[in-house]
């Protein structure tokens, strides 16, 4: 039988926003497989995925990207997806042998594509949100629209796992307590440590538990909280979907733009989110139960990595943070049987 190849490596909240479209794929190509080229990091996390037939590894060398075109050529793609579009999965996208091939209309990549689209819109005077970017992709490729808000399916062994992990991190309600992300993909979208371990206090006095929501790479900035913060509650290391397994049992996520809230938002778990650097509207579905504190500041949403000045997350304070946050909680927070159903493990 022959297949759809939907390709998207890092990051975790990127791979989490094209699931809408890998719907959208299957929907528009029910007798066709759809299979996946993504990280191994998150290769558990999508071959749970009803929609999914098959995950490919990214390959990590040029040897290995030699002997996985070879090997994709084999399995007669109608379609090839490319909704990364860097150098090496536009080549991919065009070696692999599809019949057509569809990626974003990027300067020096557009080229290895059949069919393209725009990567930036604006509608009604806001940026697109990133899931809808990536549908409109998948339905220029014969894709149909199921929805733009990301879903995920967990299995039962990663539930039985979170509870472990929970247990063994000392959190003893889940359900009323929050996941906070204090660190970022860039350093521009780390909130100060100081600010970050002030807010974990002012929950914790507030009467929730806080459960560090950290990960590889993020070691610098969990000891840092563990000195602000004493009796932290830290998550253990454990793989995507045990991660995602133990956010689906919390109350609530709290903290920078990340994978984790993205994590959060597809299994319907209340997120507030603080935007400097980023742009809200492209991270954020819409959808109440899950709001946000911009940086008023005029150069907000600027995607730089690296700013001399850097003042929007800064002035961000905790206190005001810890406000909004238990406010947002008090209108959003889940209902008795959605926290029955994430707990079952």
């Amino acid at each position: 039988m022959s297949g759809v190849l939907a390709i998207r490596p890092r990051n975790l909240g990127d791979v989490v926003l094209t699931t809408p479209a890998l719907r959208a794929l299957r929907r528009g190509h029910p007798d066709l497989e759809l299979h996946v080229l993504t990280d191994p990091a998150y290769g558990a996390l999508l071959a749970a995925q009803p929609e999914v037939t098959r995950v490919w590894p990214m390959p990590a060398t040029a040897l290995d990207m030699a002997r996985t075109i070879a090997r994709l050529r084999g399995a007669s793609f109608e379609w090839a997806v490319d909704f990364f579009g860097n150098p090496r999965t536009a080549l991919i996208a065009a070696a692999c042998g599809a019949r057509r091939v569809a990626g974003y209309d990027l300067r020096g990549r557009r080229r290895a594509y059949q069919v393209r689209v725009a990567r930036a819109s604006v509608r009604d005077g806001r940026r697109e949100y990133a899931a809808a970017t990536h549908v409109r992709l998948a339905e220029a490729a014969g894709g149909r629209e199921d929805g733009v808000m990301p879903r995920l399916a967990l299995t039962e062994s990663a539930r039985e796992a979170a509870s472990g992990v929970l247990a063994g991190a000392g959190v003893h309600d889940p359900a009323r307590a929050i996941g906070l992300v204090a660190a970022g993909t860039w350093p521009t979208k780390t909130w100060p440590q100081a600010h970050a371990a002030l807010l974990a206090r002012r929950l914790r006095d507030s009467g929730r538990e806080v459960l560090l929501l950290a990960g590889p790479g993020e070691e610098s900035v969990t000891a840092a909280m563990r000195s602000l913060a004493p009796g932290l509650a830290v998550l253990p290391r454990c793989d995507v979907p045990v991660l995602a397994a133990v956010i689906e049992r919390l109350g609530a996520v709290t903290g920078t733009d990340s994978g984790p809230r993205h994590l959060a938002i597809a299994l319907g778990v209340p997120t507030f989110t603080w935007f400097g650097p980023t742009h809200p509207d492209n991270w954020t579905p819409d959808d109440p139960r899950h709001a946000y504190w911009r940086t008023p500041l005029p150069c907000g949403g600027c995607d730089r990595t690296s700013c001399p000045h850097w003042n929007c997350l800064p002035e961000l304070t905790p206190a005001e943070a810890g406000e909004r946050i238990l406010e947002h909680l008090e209108r959003h927070e889940r209902n008795a049987s959605d926290l029955r159903s994430a707990a079952r493990a």
